[in-house]
């Protein structure tokens, strides 16, 4: 396969064999927030991996397509929230589409802070970041970002994870 081959113009049966290996790779749920003068948003993330040590370091898959992009740019605050299993509650309300104007924040309990964007008192956990960087990754953008502050907040909470049956779509 060479750097210029898409997914539209691969083999159908690479890209099948492909697929199924991806789409088995599990992946975390979470949601990333932020807030600024435009107000709270927050997105559905499931490919997010730390990337460092020293210092912290998270990166998150972001769709070149989303809204919540042009809102993501170095120095920016956000929060990602480690969701739990049994946080169907939150999944539901990020999970559907960007739809102008949406709270997608309405009747969802939220920890009590003010420094750093929104984080949910029912998750597993949560960390406040300061986006470092942002790459482009094909139809993606990784966003580098440090964790400045975290919190565990339900350590007896098993995180929800999810799986894909294909590699080339959520």
């Amino acid at each position: 396969m060479g750097s210029t081959d898409t997914v539209d113009t691969m083999d159908p049966a690479l890209k099948e064999r492909i697929s199924a290996a991806i789409g088995r790779m599990a992946s975390g749920v979470y949601i990333l927030t932020i807030e600024d003068e435009s107000g709270r948003e927050g997105m559905l993330a499931t490919w997010v991996a730390q990337g460092g040590f020293k210092p912290p370091i998270v990166t998150v898959a972001v769709n070149n397509d989303r809204p919540i992009l042009s809102r993501l740019k170095r120095g920016v605050k956000a929060t990602l929230n480690v969701l739990a299993k049994t946080n169907n509650d939150i999944f539901k309300n990020f999970v559907k589409p960007h739809t102008e104007g949406m709270d997608r924040f309405a009747g969802l309990d939220l920890v009590d802070q003010t420094a750093y964007p929104p984080a949910f008192a029912g998750g597993v956990s949560y960390m406040h970041l300061e986006i470092e960087n942002l790459v482009d990754a094909g139809d993606h953008k990784i966003m580098v970002a440090k964790i400045v502050d975290g919190a565990m907040l339900n350590k007896d909470s098993e995180p929800m994870v999810h799986f894909r049956r294909d590699g080339f779509q959520y």
